[in-house]
């Protein structure tokens, strides 16, 4: 079994350090905020590339400030590869679209035994976090990733 695949928000939550912060605005040394939302590394990865596409600096284990422009073209390609999850992928057809999975050894493995309900699971994630960004990106310049 996988583990879920959501957008966690409240930090009461978090056990251990393997999360990906999403912060409303640029770093300030502060984390684990209330403002900001968490992914596991795992969830993270799955749409990793989109951001990676548009900014190349982009690290899990780093700290990356971004743009609202470029999250903008960020938030077009989480729609791209949402659109092609909605459309019943098979499951060869994932890292095509560069779904990308983080341990190899199982995760990958674990996410195409249960397929349909782990892609129905992440297009809620990404349509999530699109909302998200896009309301973020209204009073913020920046917004940040602080990797695990």
């Amino acid at each position: 079994m996988t583990e879920p695949i959501k957008i966690i928000r409240d930090l009461d939550s978090l056990q251990g350090t393997c999360y990906v912060e999403i912060k409303p605005g640029k770093y300030t040394g502060e984390h684990w905020t209330k403002e900001s939302i968490f992914f596991t590394d795992k969830t993270f990865t799955y749409f990793s590339s989109a951001i990676e596409k548009y900014y190349k600096k982009y690290s899990l284990w780093g700290m990356s400030e971004i743009s609202r422009e470029t999250w903008k073209l960020i938030v077009e390609e989480l729609e791209n590869l949402k659109l092609f999850l909605m459309d019943n992928p098979k499951a060869d057809e994932l890292k095509k679209h560069h779904i990308v999975f983080f341990y190899l050894d199982s995760t990958e493995k674990k996410f195409k035994e249960n397929l349909n309900q782990n892609v129905s699971d992440l297009v809620q994630v990404i349509s999530e976090f699109q909302t998200w960004i896009t309301e973020k990106s209204k009073n913020n310049e920046y917004i940040s990733i602080l990797g695990i």
